[in-house]
């Protein structure tokens, strides 16, 4: 079918990763406790985590967390910055007629900080307009609905596994990119279909 759009994860992607998730699982998990949470801490993921406790604090918890959640993601934007080449891939790849999205487990206003026109994009899908975000392949579906593309016509780059897992449960071309936290062999053992530097070599992955 050929790739006609792009779905772009946003830190480590399109800005710097300079997220503390650490922090913000900490912070999270001292809420619960000061709440009355006495069982073990979920492993994995924040926010898997935080939905099997939140099933058992009842109404409010999670709003409550998602603010402390919130909290971090808006201090780290603010000490963050875009990649130099970002804006004009993006500029470059709308001249080509390629559809573009963003797709992030990170709060839409933490996002806006460093990309205001995140919203004029073909598909814009933060983490509070996606109930089941990556790995699950809803978040990749949607913004290919809002694209009007198949998920074979579309590429999902990002620097993480999640990335890589939802990209190839979707159907989307999995595209790696190193400039994260993550070494290519781990994107490769993810679903990785394509290893990059970054996001601005993409386009001439494509036109390849």
């Amino acid at each position: 079918m050929g790739i006609q759009g792009i779905i772009f994860d946003f830190d480590g992607t399109l800005a710097e990763l300079n997220l503390d998730f650490g922090l913000m699982a900490r912070r999270v998990e001292e809420l619960a406790r000061r709440e009355g949470f006495t069982g073990p801490w979920p492993g994995g993921y924040l926010l898997e985590a935080l939905k099997l406790v939140g099933d058992r604090m009842g109404d409010g918890f999670a709003g409550r967390a998602a603010l402390v959640i919130e909290a971090v993601e808006l201090e780290a934007a603010g000490r963050a910055r875009l990649f130099p080449f970002t804006r004009p891939l993006l500029a470059q790849a709308r001249t080509q007629g390629l559809a573009l999205a963003v797709v992030s487990r990170n709060c839409g206003a933490a996002i806006r900080h460093l990309l205001p026109e995140a919203d004029q994009l073909q598909a814009f899908l933060p983490r509070e307009r996606a109930p089941r975000p990556k790995p699950h392949p809803d978040q990749l579906w949607d913004a290919c609905r809002q694209m009007g593309l198949e998920p074979g016509q579309a590429a999902m780059v990002g620097d993480h596994p999640t990335d890589m897992q939802a990209a190839v449960a979707a159907g989307c071309l999995a595209v790696g990119v190193t400039s994260g936290r993550v070494g290519g062999g781990e994107l490769k053992d993810a679903g990785a279909q394509v290893v990059l530097p970054d996001a601005g070599e993409i386009l001439n992955v494509l036109r390849g």
